[in-house]
């Protein structure tokens, strides 16, 4: 079995690189033009690595001479960005860059593409005041309705349409894996943030923390992709990708207990910072408080993402749970501070 992953240098290409040599496939990678080809796993199992803009088919010139592709994992992307990342530069990585890889595999005359994609395609649920403002009430499955809100998330369902329509037309079963947050060793994301936040005593808690977070380890989306790989039916299948989801006041302890650092027993009612918000809106306009806005809303918000279906039709069964992940991201954030200051 010979597998071409795209994003191979990835925080989470790299791990479905590891998973998919261990498992005995010979990985065809790819990196980022920016990137060192020295990041990527070498090993028996690799066959070639070659550093690549997405963004341009012209680069894939040299990549349809590669023979013998079995699998395509398209894991590269614009993630969430805590800049200010323009729509145009989401829409050029997102989805031209899905567009071009789609039209390599139908080049390469694949038998299976898996394209990794996000729940934020499914848009927030929010709870103001404590009045539910969907009917979803934060828990979603791959029956329920997309509605992205961020530029990242409306690039990432547009990828996932342009790559469906693609794949179908020239009948390559696709897979697409939507993923709650990923965590794990070398993550950059939110959960990093609140590790800082945390371990420099500037976390202050808002609201009561009973708020459900889903989360999924970086190794169980690596063990997905094998098993689809190994058994994969079917044509075009959608699933969620999350572990069992935790309270975010559980999730903040588990990190707490890790650092050694005591979090404030006392709490700010969520009112308070809205009606920060509300007068910036109308008056200030101010875009770091736009920017904390947006933190407070997704950590407050209730994020439940239903990993059923993948369980019944693969049992496929997330083998670290939240906190497991938890422990082992802020392990390694300790072990590389210096680096993250």
């Amino acid at each position: 079995m010979r597998v071409l992953i795209t994003g191979a240098s990835g925080f989470i290409g790299k791990e479905i690189v590891k998973e998919c040599q261990n498992s005995g496939f010979k990985t065809v990678q790819l990196v980022s033009h920016r990137s060192q080809k020295n990041e990527c796993q070498k090993n028996e199992n690799y066959s070639m690595i070659m550093a690549i803009d997405i963004t341009d088919y012209k680069n894939f010139r040299q990549l349809e001479k590669t023979e013998n592709v079995d699998v395509l994992i398209h894991a590269a992307g614009l993630a969430h960005q805590f800049g200010d990342t323009k729509k145009e530069e989401f829409d050029l990585v997102n989805v031209r860059g899905t567009k071009n890889i789609s039209e390599l595999a139908v080049h390469l005359k694949i038998k299976q593409f898996i394209l990794i994609s996000s729940t934020a395609v499914y848009g927030a649920f929010e709870n103001i005041n404590g009045k539910e403002k969907n009917k979803n009430q934060g828990i979603f499955d791959e029956n329920s309705p997309t509605n992205p809100q961020t530029s990242y998330a409306k690039s990432k369902l547009e990828a996932e349409k342009i790559c469906t329509e693609i794949c179908e037309k020239n009948k390559i079963p696709l897979t697409i894996l939507r993923l709650s947050p990923v965590i794990g060793e070398g993550n950059r994301g939110n959960v990093e943030r609140l590790v800082k936040a945390i371990e420099r005593k500037r976390f202050v808690w808002i609201g009561n923390g009973e708020n459900l977070k889903s989360l999924i380890y970086k190794n169980d989306v690596a063990g997905a992709c094998v098993r689809i790989i190994e058994e994969k039916t079917g044509a075009t299948e959608i699933f969620n990708l999350s572990a069992e989801p935790l309270p975010l006041k559980n999730l903040v302890g588990e990190i707490s207990r890790r650092l050694h650092r005591k979090i404030p027993g006392f709490s700010i009612p969520a009112i308070f910072p809205k009606m920060i918000f509300g007068v910036n809106k109308k008056t200030l306009r101010s875009k770091k408080i736009c920017k904390f806005e947006q933190t407070f809303e997704k950590w407050l918000a209730v994020d439940v993402y239903q990993s059923e279906k993948i369980k019944h039709k693969y049992n496929f069964t997330p083998k670290f749970s939240i906190a497991e992940g938890i422990r082992k991201q802020v392990d390694w954030y300790k072990l590389n501070k210096d680096q993250n200051l």
